[in-house]
């Protein structure tokens, strides 16, 4: 299982580091493909690249792509209510980890990484042209924007706090749709949706005191 990141990554604690992720993904009920562990590698890659010439990432080796920005979007799947089949948005994008991640890992998930931001829109842009996978693609949008589309599933991670980043979230979802919030353990924003939404479970992620609460709208 763990032949190709070898021959990617040379050094032991890079297969390390996916022999993890590939450990947490079968947790989730997930097994990728060999094809998928090659684009998981070439998303880390360009995001440690990204994180030694832009302040857009803060990942500086493939290892740390890996594990603190990818690896949190196997939470997702732990949510039995999760969509595995929709329009999902990666609200405030940022670096593109979390849904390139989502994307790679569910093609029949459709993912916009969204950012109203120029310069973290260009970066999620050139993250989907490397993987050039047909479900994922870069969209530079306001969530303000009346003319905003809507959306069967919104994730976001770091986005806002949290009464800010559920309320911006919950514009682009339509009725019955989803929303997945990454954030602190503990953090009390994120307890209710309010109105008519329906927390329906938090799960937490490979990164020590994040995690991720469902919620249907």
């Amino acid at each position: 299982m763990v032949g190709t990141c070898r021959r990617v990554f040379h050094v032991k604690h890079s297969l390390s580091t996916m022999a993890m992720f590939l450990d947490a993904a079968d947790g989730v009920g997930l097994s990728p493909t060999e094809a998928q562990r090659e684009l998981l590698v070439s998303a880390a890659t360009w995001l440690a690249s990204l994180g030694r010439s832009s302040a857009i990432s803060g990942y500086d080796t493939p290892d740390e792509a890996l594990a603190r920005a990818m690896s949190p979007a196997l939470a997702y799947f732990a949510l039995a209510e999760a969509p595995r089949a929709a329009h999902l948005a990666d609200l405030g994008a940022g670096n593109g980890a979390i849904g390139a991640t989502i994307a790679i890992l569910e093609r029949n998930l459709l993912v916009d990484l969204v950012d109203r931001a120029r310069r973290a829109y260009t970066a999620c842009e050139i993250l989907a042209a490397r993987l050039r996978l047909a479900n994922l693609r870069a969209r530079h949008l306001d969530a303000r924007d009346d003319a905003a589309p809507v959306y069967d599933v919104v994730v976001f991670r770091a986005l806002a706090p949290g009464p800010l980043a559920l309320a911006s979230a919950r514009r682009l979802v339509a009725p019955g749709g989803f929303i997945a919030a990454y954030h602190r353990l503990g953090d009390p924003s994120f307890g209710e949706l309010g109105g008519s939404g329906l927390t329906v479970g938090t799960e937490r992620t490979t990164v020590p005191g994040l995690v991720v609460t469902g919620y249907q709208v």
